[in-house]
């Protein structure tokens, strides 16, 4: 009998391939989009991000030391930069009252869906604690929920030739998601993510002083929405399995700080 033997570079090809597979952007079923047209009940929600994240770059002197201790000592200076990141991060939106963008990339995608379908009994926004589908269902009851979540937003460094901060430019990054569930059953029928990391060109490079916050954060601000709507763009085109749209303009600074 003959008998296929999994090699172990077969067997980690497959693994790669099965994970692809899962990752795979898929639109929303049919039934549900026909189900939607109907008028179908839907709730609209939103949660608190992620902490926004400023990583500097900045070479910190505990980095040699740690060194010596091989894997460890470079866990415990990740988790280290991580802190430092998070509280340059805080003070930056203490300064200049940077939002997360979640409600711009929520209308944006709202006022597209709910056109591209005719929806006419979509609710309001609500800001909800918790995100599993048996507290949404508690919380609206029936009919569907589309809700959305910032995972990651952040400003990174991009460091060419060293560390000297005449060196390093940075660019914000920001990853999103959104679902449609529905109620009756709690199943997640659809799921969109948009990543945009510091290798994307979306936005332009962003100096040092750009990441201090003394201008009201004006270019920083600038780039996190940029890349909002970018994402409710991808995440519609997502959702229908469109190449392209939806045929919005781009929202300002001056729409989103009134």
């Amino acid at each position: 009998m003959f008998r296929l033997r999994l090699t172990p570079i077969l067997g980690a090809l497959i693994l790669v391939c099965l994970a692809g597979c899962s990752t795979t952007r898929l639109p929303a079923p049919s039934e549900a989009i026909a189900d939607l047209r109907a008028n179908a009940k839907v709730a609209v929600a939103h949660y608190d991000p992620e902490q926004f994240m400023i990583w500097t770059g900045e070479p910190k002197t505990r980095t040699t030391a740690l060194s010596m201790f091989g894997l460890i000592g470079a866990a415990i200076e990740g988790g280290m930069q991580q802190t430092d990141a998070k509280e340059v991060g805080a003070k930056f939106i203490s300064s200049t009252q940077l939002l997360d963008p979640i409600t711009q990339v929520e209308n944006r995608f709202v006022a597209a869906w709910q056109r591209e379908l005719k929806l006419t009994a979509v609710g309001t926004s609500n800001l909800v604690k918790n995100d599993s589908s048996q507290k949404l269902r508690q919380q609206f009851g029936e009919g569907y929920v589309i809700d959305f979540k910032t995972e990651r937003w952040s400003v990174d460094p991009i460091i060419v030739g060293g560390f000297s901060f005449e060196t390093i430019t940075y660019r914000p990054s920001y990853t999103g998601r959104a679902r449609l569930i529905r109620l009756d059953d709690q199943k997640t029928l659809w799921q969109g993510i948009c990543e945009y990391t510091k290798d994307d060109s979306l936005t332009p490079k962003l100096t040092h002083a750009d990441i201090l916050g003394d201008d009201y954060g004006v270019a920083v601000k600038a780039g996190i929405q940029t890349l909002a709507d970018a994402c409710a763009d991808y995440l519609w085109r997502q959702f229908f399995g469109r190449e392209s749209g939806p045929d919005f303009p781009s929202t300002t600074v001056a729409e989103e700080t009134k």
